[in-house]
Formats: structure tokens, sequence, C-alpha cells
């Protein structure tokens, strides 16, 4: 029997006979504090499987729709280099963000209205909510981002972006200030024409490292990525991603696994940094 198949088994009978929420938090938090990519790159498909059934099983069970957006992103962003597979991903996340957003009456009933009254009913999303609503609203926008040829899906893009909004506004340093990573990546990725703006870019992105402390180091990755590259300071550049390699990952275990694929990302883009910039 194929070794994930023969995982699946054992991780499915072990389900029904526990909590599946404190399992599968426990088996999460286990993931995520690991130091063996190619262990998680192997396992991981069966880990996703069995979560994947969990949702259709309790398709209204935010816990498990909000676990399914965090895994197929971070494993889709992690290891699958497939444009079409990344797709995949990308409109089963986007699937689930919808339906997680679905399961609050306010944005069910207001989600294909004018942008005014969209607006106005977000804004009774509490800080109780912010949990779901930024994993939601997080994978809307990458498959915004992934489907930019897409018109339908660019019309998404101010609804996905007013959730942040409220976020940013009931608590801006919520997992390690990412809706400030979020604008640092938005104002720096953009032309100037459609919202650019490179010093709120350098603005929200002090405050992202400020609140992810080298916790998260995909905070340092992308102001490198981002914000570094387009402001054309090579040497800056060069300076933060080898901070990043040369931290020590199991300083902060609970975020090991994404520290470490987050290193590896930095010294790919430290290999091209030729490729970056100019004179």
């Amino acid at each position: 029997m194929n070794k994930n198949i023969l995982l699946f088994c054992i991780l499915s009978i072990i389900i029904l006979n526990f909590s599946c929420t404190s399992l599968l938090t426990g088996l999460t938090d286990s993931l995520y504090q690991q130091k063996d990519i190619e262990l998680v790159k192997d396992g991981a498909p069966s880990y996703l499987l069995l979560v994947e059934g969990l949702i259709k099983s309790n398709p209204k069970n935010k816990d498990f729709l909000k676990l399914g957006i965090q895994l197929f992103s971070a494993y889709s962003a992690a290891f699958v280099k497939d444009q079409e597979r990344n797709r995949i991903f990308s409109e089963k996340s986007k699937k689930w963000a919808i339906s997680l957003l679905n399961t609050y009456p306010n944005f069910k009933k207001s989600k294909n209205t004018d942008f005014e009254i969209f607006e106005k009913q977000i804004n009774k999303f509490s800080k109780k909510d912010i949990d779901y609503v930024f994993w939601a609203a997080n994978a809307w926008i990458m498959w915004i981002i992934s489907n930019t040829e897409n018109l339908e899906a660019l019309l998404d893009l101010p609804k996905a972006r007013a959730l942040i909004d409220r976020i940013y506004v009931l608590d801006s340093s919520y997992y390690y200030g990412a809706p400030h990573l979020f604008y640092g990546i938005f104002y720096s990725f953009l032309p100037e024409v459609y919202g650019g703006d490179l010093k709120k870019s350098q603005k929200e992105f002090e405050e992202a490292l400020k609140y992810s402390d080298d916790k998260l180091l995909l905070t340092k990755v992308s102001y490198a990525q981002y914000y570094l590259k387009a402001i054309n300071d090579k040497n800056k550049f060069k300076q933060v991603l080898e901070e990043i390699i040369n931290t020590d990952t199991d300083k902060y275990p609970e975020q090991r696994l994404m520290n470490i694929l987050a290193q590896k990302q930095a010294k790919e883009l430290l290999d091209n940094i030729d490729n970056y910039f100019y004179e």
C-alpha cells in the first residue's frame, strides 16, 4: 500500500476516536515545528486530504474551513511550482474563504450589494471575528492576485481589501502585524496610478517588522522582495537576506518550519540578486 494512503487511513481511524478540533490543532502545531522540509513535503498531502474530507463533511465548520485555507495556502506557496496546480489550490482556498465568510449573516446578505452597503455591513465584524475573517480575506486576495487577467477577479479586490481594512482597524498587530504586511506589499506592488505608494509601503513594512521581530521571517523576505527591490536598494536587500539566513530558527519553534522555508526563499533571492537591480 502506498505510504501516503496508509498514513491517510491511520489518521482517519484516529480522528474518529478523538476530538477533531483538538487533534487537528495538535497535528498542525507539530507540522509548523518541523525541521525536515522534505518530510513535510512528502507527508503533508495525506493531511491535506484529511482536512479536505472534514470540510466536505462539515461545510459550515469555521475551524475546519480556516485550517483548510491555512494549510492549502501554505503548502502551495512552499512546494507547488506548477502554475496550473497553484491555480487549483488557489481556487479551492478561495471557495472555502467565501464559505467561511458566508457563516456570518452580515457578509452573506451584503456580498452581492453595492460597495457602500457591503462596507457598512462588514464594519459589524468585531475582534472576536478576526481569526476567521483575516484568513478568509487573505485567501480571497491571493486568488485575485493569481487571476489578474480576469476582470471579475479584479472587481472583487475592493471588497476583499475592505475586510483587511476592518481587521487593520480592530487589531493591526494581528498575526505578527499581518495587516501592515499586506499593505506594505500592496503599496509597493501596484503602480502609482493604481494606488501604489512607496512612502506608505515603507511605513507599513516598518510596522510589520516591529510586530514580527524575527518571529516570522516571511515579513523580512517580503520587505526585501517587494519594497527594497522597488526602491532599487541592492545593498540593503543583500543585508536583509543575509540576516534572514543567519537567524536561529530554533528561537521560535512555533514558526520553525515557516522560518526555514523563508530562509530557503532568501537564499534563492540572494543567488539571483543581479537579476533584480539596475545600476
